[in-house]
Formats: structure tokens, sequence, C-alpha cells
């Protein structure tokens, strides 16, 4: 029961993870936008810029994490769903 609910706490965090990705490209995409105007909103800018920078650090140790429990995991654990070892 308790290697479920590890399980599933695992995927929750990679869809948080994927939730952000979706925040970091949403930044990208209003700073791109702001820089195409004539005159741009240097403050929008910057915060922006602050959003896109803080996302896509918590992201790069959030996946960090992820990949560091994944190659402590003993060789002879079994993937529950795919019955291989």
């Amino acid at each position: 029961m308790a290697t479920y609910s590890l399980a599933n706490e695992r995927l929750r965090a990679l869809e948080d993870i994927e939730r952000e990705i979706g925040a970091i490209l949403q930044n990208a995409g209003t700073v791109i936008l702001e820089l195409s105007k004539e005159k741009t909103n240097e403050r929008l800018l910057d915060r922006q810029a602050a959003a896109f920078t803080a996302s896509v650090q918590h992201v790069e140790a959030e996946l960090s994490a992820q990949i560091r429990y994944l190659t402590q995991l003993p060789g002879g654990i079994t993937n529950s769903n795919s019955g291989k070892k």
C-alpha cells in the first residue's frame, strides 16, 4: 500500500512539474509578445523575466530530485504495471 502512495506522490510531483513548464512557456510567450510591441512595458518585462527564471530554476531542481530518486532505486525493483524485473 505504501508503495502505491509513494508512486502516486511521484506522479503528482511530475504533474506539478508539467504544469510549471506550461507556465514557463506562457511567461516566455508574454515576454515575446511584449518585445514585439513598439513601446514595451519595462515593468511587465522585468516581472515576467523574473517569474520565468524562478520557474526554470524550480523545474530544474524538481527534475534533478526526481532523477536522483530514480538513480537510487535498487536494481531488483520491478515496475508493478509491467510485470518485468
